[in-house]
Formats: structure tokens, C-alpha cells, sequence
């Protein structure tokens, strides 16, 4: 069933491509225990639910952005409650470009012909003309994105008042010593 609107949830794994064969596409949806399709294609089907969610694709990719730096190939915070992390496996601008939940991968290796084979949750796989070093450095950035994202969210649950009276130390270790040494920073000597 082609679907005209579909929402992201804790379930879906991830968007494909898929061409008609006269020039448009649309997306099939991996679900942890279904499949669907959308009239849509993953680039359209991601925006809209960011904005679903009060984002944008491009708010979400400035948002990534600010946290992680300039990157390529940028991560996406798909729903920030729940903490979804969605990546692309190639630039989003090249048609044939798959987008993953970084939730719901549960492993992925090196196939013999320069691709990776991703294998889900729910022991599904899918695979990618991706090398697996590429892959993994996409990865390795939604993950630093989530990891940032849950820092923030748990620092801000601290109150200013007692993240004042952190005591801060510098622990540095010479390369003759065995020891390392711990120095107190005061409030002024602080590098952020």
C-alpha cells in the first residue's frame, strides 16, 4: 500500500529508493515488522517529518553542524525525544542514497566487493554500495552526534548552582613520568 503520509517512529529502520523506471521514485520504508512505501522520496520523506517534529532538513543539518562541526554527509536528529539519529550512507544529493536509524543497526561488515552488509535489529540486513570504511566513519559521526545530544541533555538537568561548585582539575602526565599529576583550576585558568 502506497502510503501519503507516514511518521517516523521507534520502529522504522530505513528509507530506500525506489525508481519507477520512468524517471521518479518513491521510498520503501523498512519497519522493525512491515514494509510500506511512500509516494515520496527519502530526501522529501525525511523533511517531512522533521518538520513533523519542527524541524527542517536543512534546520536539522545546521543543527548538526553546530554540535559536530562542519562534516560531510551530515547526521540528523529525527526526533529529539526519543533521541532517533538517522544517517545517510552517501551524499543525500545522489539519488540511490539510503537513510539508516542508527537505533536499530545492530551490526555491519566488510563484504569482499568494496560494500558493507548492515544487519538490523529485528535480523534483517541490507547491502550497500558503501565501503565499509566510509560507512563506518558515517556512523561513528550519528553516534558522536546521540553521544553529545544525551551530555547536553543530562548536564542541563544540573543545576547552575552546584555545576559552579564542580571542582575542576588539569591531570597532566609527562612523558618521563609514571604518575600523573593533578592540578586544581580555579575559575580563571580555565580552558573550555
Amino acid at each position: 500500500m502506497l502510503e501519503e503520509i507516514y511518521t517516523v517512529s521507534d520502529n522504522t529502520m530505513a528509507f530506500l529508493p525506489d525508481f519507477d523506471g520512468v524517471g521518479g521514485f518513491k521510498t520503501t520504508i523498512l519497519e522493525v515488522d512491515d514494509l510500506k512505501e511512500c509516494h515520496l522520496n527519502p530526501v522529501e520523506l525525511l523533511d517531512q517529518n522533521l518538520r513533523f517534529f519542527g524541524s527542517s532538513l536543512r534546520g536539522a543539518s545546521e543543527g548538526t553542524r553546530y554540535i559536530l562541526g562542519e562534516v560531510n554527509m551530515y547526521p540528523v536528529i529525527m526526533n529529539l525525544k526519543h533521541q532517533l539519529v538517522w544517517f545517510p550512507t552517501r551524499s543525500p544529493k545522489k539519488n540511490d542514497c539510503v537513510w539508516l536509524a542508527l537505533n536499530h543497526i545492530k551490526s555491519y561488515k566488510r563484504n569482499k566487493n568494496q560494500s558493507t552488509k548492515i544487519i538490523f535489529t529485528n535480523g534483517s540486513s541490507l547491502n550497500i554500495e558503501v565501503s565499509f570504511s566510509s560507512f563506518e566513519m558515517r556512523m561513528n559521526r550519528a553516534y558522536a552526534l546521540k553521544f553529545r545530544l544525551e551530555y547536553r541533555s543530562s548536564f542541563m538537568l544540573i543545576p547552575p548552582s552546584v555545576q559552579r561548585n564542580f571542582l575542576k582539575y588539569e591531570i597532566i602526565k609527562e612523558a618521563n613520568d609514571i604518575n600523573y599529576q593533578i592540578h586544581s583550576k580555579d575559575e580563571d585558568s580555565l580552558d573550555n
